[in-house]
């Protein structure tokens, strides 16, 4: 029986805590973060003054002064440094939560004695946070086909993460992030943060000419990487935003590709 509930190996948490942390992070981040109940989450993004994603993640609010960023773990690093440059005077603080790990379920979980969060995700996909001892040791554990049959399911979800290949590559709309189910990841309601402008121009103007789709690949040798550049069938240009292997030389991704052309 294929496993079905795994330590991810690929993300991390990083905490904001403070009396500043909501304020901070609606200032920073692409949805209403004011807009979060205890024990809530959401998607988010965070973009560059240009509006291309850093990282996409999905935000947790676990007090009312405290928030889990679950993100790929290829860019924890570098969002919370970033976090940590546009802090200025506010009061909060930005570390990783290197005493939580990050569950990942491909059927409803059991919740643990110490979970912290579970996120339903949708498409037969959860997400748990809790405090583990021994998280790191069994980290080494973690299940390569677990992982391509995860991300399969988020490929199917047309749910897109944003992992450091891909950093600042796409706007909030080229990867469908303003509707990304549930709840969307983009709010047009409240106020500034970097790259707004540009995203809001792109949803109020029609300005993006490339656009999310999901497409099955024939697949001769090692899967390409994210970021990698295809040719269609139809002569359209995609570039990878994320791909799992479903069979032997078979693959399904989530292409941004651009409109077609007579």
């Amino acid at each position: 029986m294929p496993l079905m509930h795994h330590l991810s190996s690929e993300h991390a948490i990083l905490r904001i805590t403070g009396p500043d942390a909501r304020s901070f992070l609606q200032s920073q981040l692409t949805h209403d973060v004011t807009a979060l109940s205890l024990g809530g989450w959401q998607w988010q993004g965070y973009c560059s003054p240009k509006g291309r994603l850093y990282a996409t993640f999905a935000l947790v609010r676990g007090a009312a002064d405290a928030y889990l960023a679950v993100v790929h773990a290829t860019l924890i690093e570098a969002l919370a440094r970033r976090l940590t440059l546009y802090r200025l005077r506010a009061k909060a603080t930005i570390e990783p939560a290197t005493d939580l790990a990050v569950h990942l379920h491909l059927a409803e979980p059991e919740p643990p004695t110490a979970i912290r969060a579970t996120l339903a995700l949708g498409g037969g996909r959860w997400i748990t946070l809790d405090a583990s001892a021994d998280a790191h040791a069994r980290v080494a554990s973690a299940d390569a086909a677990f992982m391509q049959r995860w991300m399969a399911a988020g490929i199917a979800a047309m749910q897109p993460e944003v992992t450091a290949a891909t950093s600042e590559r796409f706007v909030p709309q080229m990867i469908g992030w303003d509707r990304v189910a549930p709840g969307g990841g983009v709010s047009f309601n409240k106020g500034c943060y970097p790259g707004q402008e540009v995203v809001a121009r792109a949803h109020y103007r029609g300005a993006v000419k490339r656009a999310l789709e999901r497409v099955e690949l024939a697949i001769d040798g090692a899967l390409p990487e994210a970021g990698t550049e295809l040719t269609l069938p139809d002569g359209r240009t995609g570039e990878i935003c994320n791909i799992a292997g479903t069979s032997p030389g078979r693959a399904v991704a989530l292409l941004v590709v651009g409109a077609k052309t007579d």
